[in-house]
């Protein structure tokens, strides 16, 4: 039992080592085209972080708590805040409860940039998908349709242009 074992760890340390050069690789061949992107938005660093964050949050947000869970400091994300809102790409309005904090949504437009972000990333993916033999694409899709029928977690990322059926 402890042969198979080791053998088991070896073949799972391979195979991590194999999923990291195909990640390292799509990061490195996405990392241009979105590099293009959040050039041609002209936005920092932290109000791109903060538009991804009300993104996957799907909801409105304190400055403070989105300073918090950002790792920035509260007038650092205020200022992010100011220029996001400048430029049409959130909301804002007091708190309802406490006037002295902000409340922060996306707008249809503040919505786009990480939408544009994913679509230069999904780009790379299609050039590398389109590279394959039509053997290497079967068992690619083999081995990711076992592993998204059981992760949702996995398949909620999947574009919606591209999700397959519910399960």
């Amino acid at each position: 039992m402890q042969a198979s074992t080791t053998a088991s760890t070896a073949d799972r340390a391979s195979l991590t080592g194999d999923m990291y050069a195909l990640a390292a690789y799509m990061m490195r061949s996405a990392n241009v085209g979105t590099f293009n992107a959040i050039a041609e938005l002209d936005l920092s660093f932290t109000q791109i972080k903060t538009l991804c964050a009300l993104e996957s949050d799907g909801q409105e947000r304190s400055v403070k708590a989105l300073a918090d869970s950002l790792g920035v400091s509260l007038p650092a994300m205020s200022r992010s805040v100011d220029g996001l809102f400048e430029r049409g790409f959130v909301g804002r309005e007091e708190d309802k409860a406490d006037r002295r904090m902000k409340r922060v949504r996306l707008t249809e437009s503040g919505r786009r940039v990480p939408l544009a972000l994913n679509e230069a990333r999904l780009s790379a993916l299609q050039e590398l998908i389109g590279s394959l033999t039509d053997a290497e694409a079967e068992a690619l899709e083999g081995a990711l349709g076992l592993i998204l029928e059981r992760r949702d977690e996995i398949a909620a990322y999947r574009p919606a242009a591209t999700r397959g059926p519910s399960r």
